[in-house]
């Protein structure tokens, strides 16, 4: 049975030290545009991991595309987040101007405390500003010199495998819609992406399984990835790869596969290099992906058309779009102009793709600017289906004092 079933079964350490020794390494896509988002400590620490492979190191023509396709921006995004951060100082200064003032106006409290109070904000938040600046000046222009690019290059030089013909390509995206659609691994997440990016995941998974097939030679492949079409779960724990990767992966092409996130990756090989393991770089390659895992949406408002826009009246349509099959999901819409007061909230669901189940319907809003819209599946088992979603919305200040 273990024979029969051997790719289900976790190598011994002895067959992870012989893979470690002389597998062949490939990332995902991530895993290289990620250097742009850590730190210089964090860049370091897995470049050197990686290069511990060099030789032995191989990319997918996809995730090669993909990378140069997106450096440019995820480097602009850089920018994107200093701005974000002066912002929000700002921000900050707009929002104790009026709680200064009134504590200023008191006829209790002291003058001198209002002072000595504002004198200590405005001072850390100037050095705030001042810090935000010294670190942007500092930060690494990488499109004018990019240390990142030639270490990626040097370790995979000669060594980029090829795209799928317009043929073989055809074929692929068939399979590739056949297994999104009936949920099948891996890449069936990717609901939100335009085009045949969607399917770019499991483009991936075939060069790679193309690749092993002509090598013959066992592979680790590490990933940015934490979704659940690449990952087995049980009670929010990772347990290890989906059994189905496993499987096709071992079926396909008679090698074993070593699965990481790239964390764990790090940590792995700076043991079995015998160094101390970077802490301060694993937790920042961690909240790296979280942050990712955050900024994923499950519906993207595609528009908020209003019929009245008043300052006791509000009433429209929104639409959106559900961008994965869920049980229940939250929308959220706006009020522009800002009413003058809470209004009662009333909202209907206009128009859903076929399939949708009988359902309830909530919403609610504890502020004069925005609301939300709660969707619910009443079918036991069935869940809403990717598509789009119209609302007619209608709020009153005056029910609301009624």
């Amino acid at each position: 049975m273990k024979e029969k079933f051997k790719w289900y079964f976790p190598p011994s350490i002895r067959e992870i030290k012989t893979i470690w020794k002389e597998g062949i390494l490939t990332v995902d896509t991530n895993v290289l545009l990620d250097l742009y988002r850590y730190h210089n400590n964090t860049q370091r620490a897995l470049l050197d991991s990686l290069n511990g492979f060099k030789g032995r190191a191989w990319l997918s023509y996809q995730v090669a595309d993909e990378f140069f396709r997106n450096r440019n921006g995820v480097i602009l995004s850089a920018n994107g987040a200093f701005n974000d951060a002066e912002r929000m100082i700002m921000d900050v200064k707009k929002a104790i101007e009026e709680p200064l003032k009134k504590l200023k106006g008191s006829r209790i409290i002291p003058d001198e405390l209002e002072e000595k109070l504002e004198t200590a904000i405005n001072s850390a938040l100037n050095n705030a500003e001042v810090s935000i600046k010294k670190i942007r000046n500092e930060y690494p222009d990488y499109r004018k010199n990019d240390p990142i690019l030639g270490s990626i290059c040097k370790l995979f030089e000669s060594s980029v495998g090829s795209p799928f013909n317009k043929e073989e390509l055809v074929e692929v995206l068939k399979e590739a819609k056949r297994r999104k659609e009936n949920k099948l691994p891996p890449g069936f997440k990717d609901l939100n992406k335009d085009g045949d990016k969607p399917y770019g995941d499991y483009i991936v998974w075939c060069q790679i399984i193309n690749y092993v097939k002509d090598i013959k030679k066992p592979l680790i492949f590490v990933t940015s990835e934490q979704k659940e079409d690449w990952w087995e779960k049980a009670s929010g724990q990772v347990t290890g790869p989906l059994y189905e990767l496993l499987k096709e992966f071992y079926e396909e092409t008679g090698q074993r596969f070593l699965f990481y996130r790239t964390d764990r990756f790090l940590e792995f090989s700076t043991e079995n290099s015998g160094k101390k393991t970077n802490t301060d770089a694993v937790e920042e390659i961690r909240y790296v992906a979280r942050q990712r895992l955050r900024d994923t949406p499950l519906v993207k408002v595609l528009v908020q058309d209003a019929h009245v826009s008043e300052a006791e009246i509000a009433s429209g349509i929104l639409k959106v779009e559900l961008l994965e099959t869920v049980y229940s999901f939250t929308c959220s819409g706006h009020f522009v102009p800002e009413l003058n007061k809470v209004p009662d909230l009333r909202v209907k669901l206009v128009n859903f793709p076929v399939g949708t189940p009988n359902h309830i319907i909530r919403s609610g809003t504890g502020t004069t600017f925005d609301f939300n819209v709660h969707l619910k599946s009443t079918d036991f088992g069935t869940f809403f289906p990717v598509g789009e979603y119209m609302f007619e919305y209608d709020a009153n200040v005056q029910r609301n004092t009624a």
